[in-house]
C-alpha cells in the first residue's frame, strides 16, 4: 500500500515565501516577498459592547402637573424655559454616558497601553526567518542566477517594530554557493549587512546554512573531488552534495571554518546543514524555486558508488556471513560486494518519469511484498536508508561543534507532512531526536500545525530523548490554525517557537506563549505508531485521522517502535496502548507489548484486524486483547475508548469540541469549534472562546 496519503501531503513542503522573481539587480525591502504580514492597522476599529446595557434615549423633562404659569408669562418665557429644559436634558445624557463610559475607556486605555508595551520573548526565544532567500536566488547556485544582485535589509524601524513585539532572532539564509563563488575568494558583504542590521535593532542573527549545494567551480570544473547524490530510477546525478562520500563532510568543515572565521562571536545561533531541498532531513526533493538542483525527484538516492558500498558494509555488520542474509532474503548472493539496494533490482516497481511516484514499498503499486523474505530484504534496506541521513547529520552537527558551543548550535530535522513523511524522504523524526539528544543542541522540525497525531510522533520522541524543541510551522496559517499550532505545542512540551508571520500573529503569541514551559501534557495513554507498517509501504491515514478525533476525549502520546525497542513502553510511563492499525509489527516489538500487559498494562485494539509479524505468523494474544467497535463517523467507538480508558491520566474530554492538556494543577482548554463552550471546572463554570484557549494561570 502507498504511504502517500490522498489529502495530496505528500508534496514536498511548500516554504512560507518563495523569493521575487524580479531582473533588479537590488533586491530592496519593498521587492521582497518575506513575510507579509497584514498592514498594521493606524485606527481602532469601533467596538461593540455585547451583552451590555443599551443607551436609552432621553426622556423629556416634564412640567409638574400642579404648576400654572402666571398670565404675565410671556412668549420669551416661554422659550427661555424651553432652552433650560434642553440644557438639563443634554446635562443628564453627558452625565449617564461619563458614568457608563469612562471606565469603558480607562479599561480600554489600560489595555492598549498593555499592549503597545515592548514584549520580552526571550523566554520562549520567539523567532522568524527568511533572510537572503532572493540573494540565493540570484547567486550562481540559484534558480534565476543575476550578477551583482544585494539583498537589502529589513528597515531598522520594522525590525525594531518587530522586536517590540517580542522578536527575538531571525534567520539570515548563507549558502557555500553563493559566498565562495571562487575557490578561496569568500565574499560575506550581503550577510555583514544582514548581521549589521538585526544587531543593531536588538535583533539575535542567526545564520541557517546551506552547504549541501556546491559551489558551480566544485560541482562542474572539480568533480574528481566531489561525489553528487545519484538516483536508482534513472541512475542520474542531482546538484546535492552525496551524503555517503566521505569527501562531503570536509567540505562541509571547510565552510563551517570559514563562517566561523569570518563571523565569530556576531553569529548567535547556527544551524548544522544536513541535505533536502532546505538543508533539512530529507533526501532530495525537486523543488526548483530557490536553486537549481538540475536532475531531481521524489524517489531513492542511493546509486552513487559510495552509496553502494556504505548499503553493502551496513548489511556485512548485520548479518555478519552471507549465508545468513541469503536465507533472511532468499538470495543467492556470494559475496556481500555483491548486494544492490533493491530498487535497483527490481523490488520496486519500474519508473520512466521524472517524479515516480509509487515508490513507497516493497511490491507493486497498491500491494504488498510478495514474500516475508522480500518484506525482510525491503526493511534491511528502508532501515539503512533512513539511518544514513541520520548518520550525516550526526557528522555535520559534530563538525560545527567544532567551532561553536552546543548552546548555539541547532538543526532543523525536516517535519512530518501532517502525520507521517512518504519513506522515500527519509525523514524519520523519532531517529533525530534519539541522534541529537546526547549533544545538548535545540531541534527545529517542520510542519508543526496542531497535526495532533504528526506533532506527538515527534514532540513524544523528543521528551523520552531529552531534546528541546523549537517548533516550525510549514507556512502561512490563519489564526484558528495558529492557536491549534500553540496548545499542540504546549502539549508536546515544545519550549521555543518559530513563525514566518510573526507580526500578524503577534497578538496570540503574546497571550499564549507563557504556555510554552517545556514540559509536556500528563498522560497516561499511548497511541502506537505502526513503524513497521509504514516502512513497508502501508498507509497509516487510518491511525493519524483517528487520533484527530481521539484529542477530543484525551491528551496522548504517540510511541514509535523505536522508541518501544529503547523501553519507552512500560507501566510507570503508561497505563494503556491503543492499536488503530497493527497489520504487521515487528516480532520483538510484540514481546514488548506482552511485556507491559505482564506489567499490568492495557493494550487495546480498535477494530478486529488480525496482528501479525514480519514473517507471517500471527501474533498468538491478538485474541485476548480489549477490543473496541472500529473507526466510524459516528462517536460509539469514542466512548468505548472512554470506558476503557477510565482512570487513566489524560483523559478528561467530553467529546464536546474542547481539547484538553493538564499539567499537576494546571488545566489547558482549546476550543476547536466555531461557537463559545461552557464547561465546569470545579466548582465553577468557565467559558472558552471559539478558537480561542483557556487556562489555568
Amino acid at each position: 500500500m502507498s504511504a502517500k496519503r490522498s489529502n495530496g501531503s505528500a508534496a514536498p513542503r511548500a516554504r512560507a515565501t518563495r523569493p521575487p522573481s524580479t531582473t533588479s539587480a537590488s533586491i530592496t525591502q519593498a521587492s521582497r516577498r518575506r513575510r507579509k504580514p497584514p498592514q498594521r492597522r493606524q485606527r481602532l476599529k469601533s467596538r461593540r459592547l455585547d451583552g451590555g446595557a443599551r443607551l436609552s434615549e432621553p426622556q423629556r423633562p416634564r412640567t409638574h402637573p400642579a404648576l400654572k404659569l402666571p398670565d404675565s408669562f410671556l412668549l420669551k418665557d416661554v422659550m427661555r424655559l424651553r432652552e433650560l429644559r434642553s440644557v438639563a436634558a443634554h446635562t443628564t445624557l453627558v452625565n449617564r454616558l461619563h458614568q457608563i463610559c469612562l471606565p469603558l475607556f480607562l479599561s480600554l486605555v489600560s489595555a492598549l497601553a498593555q499592549t503597545n508595551e515592548p514584549f520580552d520573548g526571550h523566554p520562549w526565544n520567539l523567532s522568524t526567518g527568511n533572510l537572503s532567500v532572493g540573494f540565493i536566488q540570484a547567486s550562481p547556485i540559484g534558480a534565476q542566477p543575476r550578477a551583482d544582485v544585494f539583498e537589502a535589509p529589513p528597515s531598522a524601524e520594522s525590525l525594531r517594530h518587530l522586536k517590540d513585539l517580542g522578536l527575538v532572532a531571525d534567520e539570515d539564509y548563507v549558502a557555500w554557493g553563493a559566498v565562495e563563488r571562487e575557490p578561496g575568494r569568500w565574499d560575506w558583504k550581503q550577510h555583514d549587512a544582514m548581521e549589521q542590521a538585526l544587531h543593531q535593532a536588538g535583533l539575535k542573527y542567526v545564520v541557517y546554512n546551506w552547504v549541501h549545494f556546491p559551489p558551480v567551480w566544485l560541482r562542474d570544473q572539480q568533480k574528481d573531488k566531489r561525489t553528487l547524490m545519484r538516483c536508482l530510477e534513472h541512475d542520474q546525478e542531482t546538484h546535492y552534495l552525496s551524503i555517503f562520500d566521505p569527501r562531503t563532510i570536509d567540505w562541509y568543515d571547510h565552510f563551517y571554518k570559514a563562517l566561523n572565521e569570518h563571523f565569530g562571536n556576531r553569529i548567535d545561533d547556527v544551524y548544522a546543514c544536513i541535505l533536502g531541498p532546505y538543508g533539512e532531513g530529507n533526501y532530495p526533493l525537486f523543488t526548483p524555486d530557490w536553486v537549481n538542483m538540475g536532475h531531481c525527484h521524489e524517489g531513492y538516492w542511493c546509486g552513487d558508488e559510495f552509496a553502494i558500498k556504505a548499503f553493502q558494509n551496513a548489511m556485512r555488520r548485520r548479518y555478519l556471513r552471507i549465508n545468513r542474509l541469503n536465507r533472511a532474503w532468499s538470495s543467492h548472493y556470494r559475496s556481500f560486494a555483491e548486494i544492490d539496494p533493491p530498487g535497483s533490482a527490481g523490488i520496486l516497481p519500474a519508473s520512466t518519469g521524472a517524479n515516480p511516484r509509487g515508490q513507497d514499498g516493497p511490491g507493486r503499486t497498491g500491494q504488498d511484498a510478495p514474500s516475508p523474505q522480500e518484506r525482510r530484504r525491503w526493511l534491511d534496506f528502508i532501515g539503512w536508508y533512513h539511518q544514513a541521513i541520520i548518520d550525516f547529520a550526526e557528522q555535520s552537527l559534530r563538525t560545527v561543534l567544532k567551532y561553536f558551543p552546543p548552546e548555539k548550535v541547532r538543526m532543523k530535522p525536516g517535519g512530518n507532512a501532517r502525520g507521517v513523511n512518504p519513506i522515500s524522504w527519509g525523514t524519520y523524526c523519532p531517529g533525530y531526536a534519539k541522534m541529537a539528544g546526547a549533544y545538548g543542541i535545540v531541534l527545529q522540525p517542520a510542519d508543526c500545525q496542531g497535526a495532533v497525531f504528526g506533532d506527538k510522533w515527534m514532540g513524544t520522541a523528543y521528551q523520552f530523548y531529552h531534546v528541546k524543541e523549537c517548533t516550525e510551522p510549514p507556512g502561512d496559517m490563519d489564526e484558528k490554525t495558529f492557536v491549534r499550532r500553540i496548545l499542540s505545542d504546549v502539549s508536546c512540551g515544545a519550549s521555543q517557537f518559530f513563525t514566518y508571520q510573526f507580526e500578524q500573529h503577534a497578538a496570540n503569541t503574546r497571550k499564549y506563549a507563557a504556555l510554552l514551559t517545556g514540559k509536556p501534557g500528563e498522560t497516561e495513554v499511548a497511541v502506537y505508531c505502526p513503524t513497521t507498517l509504514y516502512r513497508l509501504g502501508g498507509s497509516l491515514d487510518p491511525t493519524i485521522a483517528a487520533s484527530a478525533r481521539l484529542r477530543g476525549l484525551c491528551d496522548f502520546d504517540v510511541l514509535d517502535e523505536l522508541l518501544i525497542t529503547d523501553g519507552a513502553l512500560t507501566r510507570q510511563r503508561y497505563r494503556a496502548m491503543i492499536l488503530f492499525q497493527a497489520d504487521t509489527v515487528e516480532r520483538a516489538i510484540l514481546e514488548k507489548m506482552e511485556a507491559f500487559q505482564r506489567a499490568g498494562g492495557k493494550i487495546i485494539a480498535v477494530g478486529a484486524k488480525e496482528i501479525k509479524d514480519v514473517e507471517g505468523k500471527a501474533w498468538s494474544k491478538a485474541g485476548s486483547l480489549p477490543h473496541v467497535s472500529q473507526v466510524t463517523n459516528g462517536r460509539e467507538w469514542l466512548e468505548e475508548l472512554s470506558v476503557a480508558l477510565a482512570g487513566c491520566k489524560g483523559v478528561e474530554g467530553q467529546l464536546d469540541g474542547l481539547w484538553t492538556t493538564r499539567r499537576g494543577q494546571q488545566l489547558i482548554l482549546l476550543n476547536t469549534t466555531d461557537k463559545p463552550i461552557q464547561r465546569r471546572i470545579d466548582s465553577r463554570s468557565v467559558i472558552v472562546p471559539a478558537g480561542g484557549i483557556w487556562s489555568e494561570k
